[in-house]
């Protein structure tokens, strides 16, 4: 922490005691009004505070927005932070919608017992997200944002929508935010996590007493074609994967697709035709292999997992290559597609051992959810799939 934060922070503390100080001489004055007739004596109104209640989303969605400078990002170390101190409260991101340039997240709010709420200003740090960990910003993004030393962020806020308000905070609240650039580029394509935070709009933060609340979790953000896009079935994830439900593909289940697919499409290139019942020496063991390639028209970042599975041909169940996974990795998704070497073991992990000598069948499938967290299944055609007795013959 810089000595300049390090001073906020003395100060905010100074300002804390004295307050407390001030709450104190003020309740014994008023413990010395309670003979006096009227409103500070005894006949004051018992009635209870109003409960919180969540803030309308729609309302958010139809006001005007406000600018906002982002100048101390885009020139780091050349501003101050405007909001010096996030602790407290905290506010659980629990959906998020983008379209154009702008996004709305709407999250859980809960607030320390003595802080105030006087309305919402909602501020946000953007970070690329790390290519080989969608949940953690990518190098050079993970520390402070902003100060002497830290790189601009691609995407910064440059409007937003203010709400005041009088009472307690609500139980959930909507931030409504408009993204740019530093030199008002066009977006430029990626993925991003969004870190939210906020206060009360007064002052603005020009007030260095200015206090407010910070988002425990980091929104996931996708830009494709110069356009925000949300991630479907995930609003944030620390680990980069999303929830899945994977019954379908569980042992002895009939192998049949699950929902519509949410656009997917999946193909199987080069499938083994025949594997043996013995794994040649020193390989991991047999099975049945492709090359697995799903596509979309939807591109960006989605939940995606992509095997083969193998079943009988009488019953059509699954003996080899299941899924029982909570959760499936969240994957970039282009024109090109996902294309992954894939195998179901067939000599081990096998459903009920290895599988004997016979005739099989064999599908690559890929999974995703949706928006509403919805899980769909697609399978490839059908190939056949031959184990034969003992191991493979040495070439020659």
């Amino acid at each position: 922490m810089s000595g300049s934060r390090r001073g906020r922070s003395t100060a905010r503390r100074l300002r804390r005691g004295a307050a407390a100080l001030g709450a104190l001489a003020l309740t014994v004055s008023l413990a010395a009004c309670d003979a006096l007739p009227g409103p500070l004596g005894g006949d004051a109104d018992d009635s209870p505070s109003p409960a919180a209640s969540p803030m309308d989303p729609a309302e958010v969605e139809e006001a005007e927005t406000t600018a906002v400078d982002p100048g101390w990002l885009c020139s780091p170390g050349g501003g101050e932070d405007p909001l010096p101190s996030r602790d407290e409260g905290a506010m659980t991101p629990t959906s998020v919608r983008a379209e154009g340039n702008e996004v709305t997240i709407t999250g859980d709010l809960a607030l320390q017992d003595d802080a105030a709420y006087g309305g919402l200003a909602p501020e946000a740090v953007v970070m690329p997200a790390d290519p080989a960990d969608r949940g953690a910003p990518a190098a050079g993004y993970d520390d402070e944002l902003g100060v002497d030393g830290a790189p601009a962020p691609p995407l910064v806020v440059r409007a937003r929508v203010e709400t005041t308000a009088d009472g307690p905070a609500p139980s959930s609240v909507t931030a409504r935010l408009v993204l740019g650039t530093c030199d008002d580029a066009p977006l430029p394509d990626g993925q991003y996590l969004l870190r939210l935070s906020g206060a009360g709009p007064e002052g603005s933060g020009r007030a260095a007493e200015r206090t407010g609340w910070e988002a425990d979790r980091d929104v996931l953000l996708d830009v494709v074609d110069g356009r925000l896009r949300a991630v479907p079935g995930a609003v944030s994830t620390e680990d980069g994967e999303a929830p899945a439900d994977l019954s379908a593909l569980s042992c002895g289940r009939e192998l049949a697709p699950v929902g519509d697919g949410a656009g997917l499409a999946v193909t199987a290139e080069d499938p083994a035709a025949a594997v043996y019942s013995v794994p040649a020496e020193d390989a991991p063991g047999a099975g049945a292999s492709a090359q697995v390639t799903a596509r979309s028209d939807d591109h960006g970042t989605m939940p995606l997992m992509t095997g083969i599975v193998v079943t009988t041909p009488r019953t059509g169940t699954i003996v080899a290559g299941s899924r029982n996974a909570p959760s499936i990795p969240l994957q970039w998704m282009d024109e090109e597609g996902v294309s992954t070497a894939e195998t179901a073991w067939t000599t081990h992990d096998a459903c009920h051992g290895a599988l004997s000598p016979g005739d099989y069948s064999a599908r690559a499938f890929a999974v995703t959810v949706d928006a509403a967290g919805e899980t769909h299944i697609v399978v490839s055609d059908a190939w056949d799939l031959e184990v034969r007795e003992g191991a493979a013959p040495e070439d020659g």
